[in-house]
């Protein structure tokens, strides 16, 4: 398969996610269908896709069109045909609908999605588009995040997973993390949890405080709530919605959604597709950032925060000591550091729980430990353990917190490997 597939249809391609995977595609030498409802939305698309490949060369490679002129086409010559559409089944389903009709019998169907059940949304199809239909989910922006993972569902022939696997890796060079088909996977699963917290936690210490906690010196590029502004409120919103729905698992049903965030997306601040709305953070034209304020639900100049705690850890991490940078974490006391233990013991516990759950259990930590550095830039599980001092101190650390133990902790050896580039996860900002 990795020389069978040349020709893509991008479905959703007017989105941000279908624009920049249809955009790689290009990139990477194959011809991309661009289909979305209109025209002129296909075309924005293609703009999005050469921002990032920073060139134009990549338009040689693309065909616009909208779904009711092209469809038939465009489904007829691809090899691969990629949904990007919105989170929403009915919507999905309905263009399976006519893609199973068009399409070639050996052509692979896939979606971009984690939020949904994978194993409903090709009910009802042909035997042909079940097992040819998968889930190959990029991480965003994919011309910076090479995690993809990847589930078939059910009816899924293991072979049509393998040949995507070794076409992701070699021809589009991703990092690809096999996972079970469970809703949102191992990455978002994880990381939304965490962002769920960050975000309650935000309406009682402020915005600006908690990303000044939990921001890059913890292990993470760039802080949480900055990360939901670049993903989007109400997209985060729809996932948390997901993962309450449809995990079954006990740590996501205690996740709320503070009223202050609906209030938030109501005002229209969704983040940074909004402009001057702004979301947790609003740019002045001066440059200067103001900060969302839950308590009044006005925008707020920036106080910067100063924690002894925060800054002995930054300054060793500036030096390159690590271990002493997370020494100095765990033994804090105080509000301040009970929230960043609680996060960093969280993080910990819930991604070794998910070990054989949601990954191989014969990959160990080392499944999760990848999706988190190539999806979200943040330091894997198994590196935060290593830094703390290993499992021992990591156990002690979750048994303050009440947290559960997971055996794939206790039984863990690769945290005790340091071969890790940390100074690329633990900038001192």
């Amino acid at each position: 398969m990795t020389n069978t597939i040349e020709t893509v249809l991008v479905l959703g391609s007017g989105g941000t996610v279908g624009s920049l995977c249809g955009g790689l595609l290009a990139q990477n030498g194959l011809h991309v269908y661009f289909l979305s409802r209109t025209l002129e939305r296909a075309k924005r698309g293609v703009q999005r896709a050469v921002a990032q490949a920073r060139s134009e060369v990549i338009t040689e490679n693309i065909t616009c069109g909208d779904y009711d002129s092209l469809k038939e086409r465009a489904c007829r010559n691809a090899d691969w045909i990629l949904e990007c559409v919105a989170e929403d089944i009915s919507i999905k389903q309905r263009m399976y609908e006519w893609v199973d009709e068009y399409r070639k019998p050996e052509s692979v169907v896939s979606t971009v999605t984690s939020s949904l059940v994978l194993e409903e949304l090709p009910q009802g199809r042909s035997e042909s588009f079940r097992n040819h239909f998968l889930s190959t989910h990029f991480y965003n922006p994919p011309g910076k995040m090479p995690a993809c993972e990847i589930s078939g569902q059910s009816h899924t022939d293991p072979a049509v997973v393998q040949n995507m696997t070794d076409f992701l890796e070699k021809r589009l060079r991703r990092a690809v993390i096999p996972v079970k088909p469970t809703a949102a996977f191992a990455g978002n699963r994880i990381a939304f949890l965490l962002f769920a917290r960050i975000v309650e936690l935000a309406g009682e210490v402020g915005v600006e405080m908690m990303d000044y906690l939990i921001g890059p010196y913890t292990g993470r590029i760039m802080a949480p709530l900055a990360t939901i502004d670049l993903v989007g409120l109400d997209i985060h919103r729809a996932i948390i919605q997901s993962l309450r729905e449809n995990t079954h698992d006990a740590m996501h049903e205690t996740l709320t959604i503070p009223e202050y965030l609906d209030t938030m997306i109501q005002m229209g601040c969704l983040g940074r597709k909004a402009g001057n709305r702004g979301g947790f953070y609003k740019r002045r034209e001066s440059g200067q950032y103001e900060f969302f304020d839950p308590d009044t639900c006005n925008f707020i100049p920036t106080f910067k925060p100063h924690i002894r705690f925060v800054e002995k850890a930054k300054n060793f991490i500036h030096l390159g000591r690590y271990r002493p940078a997370f020494d100095t974490i765990a033994k804090a006391k105080g509000t301040e550091a009970n929230i960043v233990q609680e996060i960093l013991a969280t993080y910990i516990s819930y991604a070794y729980m998910l070990v054989g759950k949601v990954t191989e259990e014969r990959y160990g930590i080392s499944g999760i430990d990848r999706v988190m550095t190539t999806g979200f830039n943040w330091a894997g599980p198994s590196m935060i353990v290593n830094m703390l001092g290993g499992e021992e101190t990591a156990i002690e650390l979750l048994e303050a917190n009440g947290l559960t133990i997971p055996d794939a902790l206790r039984e863990d050896t690769l945290s005790e490997q340091y071969h890790f580039n940390a100074g690329k996860y633990f900038p001192a900002r």
